[in-house]
């Protein structure tokens, strides 16, 4: 009892180990799928997200500059009318819809 063979025993060691990372293996794999997937749909959420909110930006920036038109325009129409000057009113201004 006190020999071991290792030239026979060294394969079965091997073996064990090997198998037991393998199922290790397979068992964080099988556990990590879940959560990898969520953060794949969470990651590509955020991406469409992004896409909307440069949109909404832009959009917002274009309100902006119509805003601003609207109100220099309302403006001219004003000083227009407080000079007493008749109609026509000033020229409708450019850019508003572009």
């Amino acid at each position: 009892m006190g020999d071991i063979n290792w030239a026979v025993a060294s394969p079965w060691i091997v073996g064990v180990i090997g198998l037991a990372g393998m199922w290790l293996t397979a068992k964080i794999q099988h556990k990590g799928r879940p959560e990898n997937a969520l953060i794949d749909q969470l990651q590509e959420e955020m991406t469409a997200m992004r896409g909307d909110i440069s949109a909404l930006k832009t959009e917002q920036n274009k309100a902006r500059r119509r805003e601003m038109i609207r109100d220099n325009y309302i403006n001219r129409l004003r000083d227009h009318i407080n000079a007493g000057n008749p109609p026509p009113p000033p020229e409708w201004p450019e850019g508003l819809y572009d």
